[in-house]
């Protein structure tokens, strides 16, 4: 016997989800980004030599009683100000919630998922999804020219 709940709503979501993919070789190793975005989340994998080691996640969705955080007076725009459009929003954080445990790479990791969501969010700011990054980067890409390339990847998936 089921029972229905009226609160349940489905959403209907097209089948296959849609995905994006690229690669390239940033520091001579072969680096492949992906997207996939469902219905609930976009999911994004950034894999060198076939790995994923450190998963992180970045909500975007910022509930009403949170609403300080994206309507604070002070942190308007003065029009003497220069654009701060390549800087991450400052309310989304990024969250381990698998691997991470190089240090170097834990930072690297949230510093670029925290990026990529802004971008995100910065090209549609309806835009709530949960967006989760897989990596399985190479330490040498802590660098700022890598780092670069890589938010350069991933943005060509996006």
């Amino acid at each position: 016997m089921a029972t229905e709940n009226a609160d349940y709503t489905v959403t209907p979501t097209p089948y296959p989800a849609t995905t994006k993919s690229s690669s390239t070789d940033i520091s001579s190793i072969s680096t492949t980004a992906k997207t996939h975005y469902f219905a609930d989340k976009i999911l994004i994998t950034i894999t060198q030599n076939g790995k994923l080691a450190h998963w992180v996640h970045v909500p975007l969705d910022i509930s009403q009683t949170d609403g300080s955080l994206t309507s604070n007076p002070y942190l308007e725009q003065d029009d003497d100000v220069p654009s701060s459009e390549l800087l991450p929003i400052h309310h989304l954080t990024a969250t381990t919630i698998l691997g991470g445990t190089v240090p170097e790479l834990e930072v690297l990791g949230q510093t670029l998922a925290t990026q990529i969501a802004s971008v995100i969010v910065q090209r549609d700011e309806r835009e709530k999804r949960m967006v989760v990054i897989g990596m399985g980067l190479e330490k040498s890409m802590s660098g700022r020219e890598e780092f670069s390339e890589l938010v350069g990847l991933v943005l060509g998936v996006l």
